[in-house]
């Protein structure tokens, strides 16, 4: 099979995994019925009536994956990446990225140049693909991304293929694609870019499509393992207002005398429904009994919610205080312990889309005539607050770590911290002014002057 048979068929056959991810995360999944007699007799409530706890596996780490800034070597190349990422938006762009990632396990982001500005822009893995070298599965072989367009008032399918060289461009001769495409079923994409085969030549010498994912080498959502909770509990919850029906109106009996060959008569002039109106007197002839069937106890339905929201908690390696907002919720020590499972979690996905930024910035330096590496610095993963990290971080320094690599994994701002640590040494070289790290003051207080209250704040 070709790369355009291969990409297009890769394409369609994860879309159906990636729109129940997309299902769990909105809450829109269908309830899973055990007979046909219940899914008819709840088909018009079964939809309404959602509490959606599959989305917060996804929220809570998405949460915690900041990136406090990326730095450069050279001051020369970081004003460029700053240009190139407020250019792109990329403030809001990285969190969409990283959302969408944890959501269906997999996502794109593709680098291009048109006009020349270089357009950074993140694709859905229901349109787009990186398909890797089979010896090598670190090395990227083919990219492709699929999507629709109108051609003469039909809908065709258009297909491009990234390649270190070039792009090439086709589109589907039918309206509807074959279960199984084939290479016969498109023809070249011709335009002003592409010569007479659709093929355009490039200059950027690698594939400009970059790909996050959770796992290797095919991501996983993040919230895959909630799915079946999450079943369970819509189930719950639609039984229990199913059933909240019945306590506000009863379903009720009446029993015929014993022995009684003549049907009941309820009197009154409505025989066939009985009315029992406030100020009305019952008249039920032949009639021995009455009375009305209970409805299920609203704890048949609470227990097992309750229960199956700790499995979610517990599958998803998520601390339950996330679902219990409103519940006892740990503090100190006791909250760092419940929530280090989160910490580890968070920490790998950090690893993962972290080596991915990695490429996407240095393809970006090489691209504006910098060969240089990247650093890319995250916001702090564990909960502390400010007292507990300030004293963290006057450890770290009292060992002999760099201020600045302290102060940044605090979340602190690159420019402002270059301004506090020049304001430092400045100072330091003043007259009458002790060196700073000089032995004398290592049993002072962290200096904590030149610090914002707030580590997301810039530098002026």
């Amino acid at each position: 099979m070709t790369d355009l048979t291969l990409a297009v068929n890769e394409i369609l056959d994860r879309r159906d995994d990636y729109l129940t991810a997309e299902e769990y995360y909105e809450g829109t999944a269908e309830e899973v019925f055990t007979t046909a007699a219940i899914k008819r007799a709840l088909r018009k409530t079964a939809n309404r009536f959602r509490l959606n706890f599959a989305a917060t596996p996804v929220d809570t780490v998405n949460n915690r994956l900041e990136i406090a800034s990326v730095s450069a070597v050279s001051e020369e190349a970081g004003s460029y990446l700053d240009r190139v990422w407020a250019s792109n938006e990329l403030t809001l762009e990285v969190g969409e990225i990283h959302k969408n990632t944890l959501i269906y396990g997999d996502a794109y982001l593709i680098v291009w140049p048109m006009d020349d500005v270089l357009q950074v822009y993140y694709n859905s893995p229901l349109t787009t693909v990186v398909l890797y070298d089979e010896e090598n599965p670190r090395l990227k072989r083919v990219a492709a991304k699929v999507w629709e367009i109108i051609v003469d008032g039909k809908t065709r399918t258009r297909v491009n293929l990234y390649y270190a060289d070039r792009l090439e461009k086709y589109v589907s001769l039918a309206e509807r694609l074959p279960l199984t495409p084939k290479d016969s079923d498109f023809v070249p994409f011709v335009d002003d870019t592409t010569d007479e085969h659709g093929v355009m030549r490039h200059g950027l010498g690698e594939i400009p499509v970059f790909h996050f994912r959770t796992e290797r080498p095919k991501g996983k959502p993040e919230h895959l393992s909630a799915y079946g909770a999450q079943d369970m509990i819509n189930k719950l919850v639609v039984m229990q207002m199913a059933s909240a029906d019945y306590h506000g109106f009863p379903q009720r009996y009446a029993l015929a005398a014993e022995g009684s060959s003549e049907s009941a008569d309820f009197g009154g002039d409505e025989k066939a429904g009985f009315s029992n109106n406030p100020g009305e007197m019952a008249i039920l002839n032949g009639i021995k009994e009455v009375g009305q069937f209970k409805a299920a106890e609203p704890s048949t339905f609470l227990e097992p919610f309750k229960a199956y929201i700790r499995s979610m908690a517990s599958t998803t390696s998520t601390p339950l205080h996330y679902f219990e907002p409103t519940g006892n919720v740990p503090s100190g020590e006791a909250l760092r312990t419940a929530e280090a499972p989160l910490v580890k979690k968070v920490r790998t996905r950090q690893l993962s889309f972290g080596a991915t930024w990695r490429e996407v910035f240095s393809f970006i330096l090489r691209d504006g005539g910098f060969n240089e590496d990247v650093q890319v610095h995250w916001k702090p993963v564990e909960t502390f607050d400010t007292k507990e990290a300030m004293e963290i971080a006057y450890k770290k320094i009292q060992i002999g770590i760099p201020l600045a690599q302290v102060a940044a994994e605090m979340g602190y701002d690159v420019a402002l911290i270059k301004t506090w640590i020049a304001e430092k040494e400045s100072a330091a070289t003043q007259p009458g002014n002790d060196i700073p790290g000089d032995t004398e003051t290592h049993d002072l207080q962290p200096d904590t002057s030149g610090l914002p209250d707030d580590p997301n704040q810039k530098a002026a």
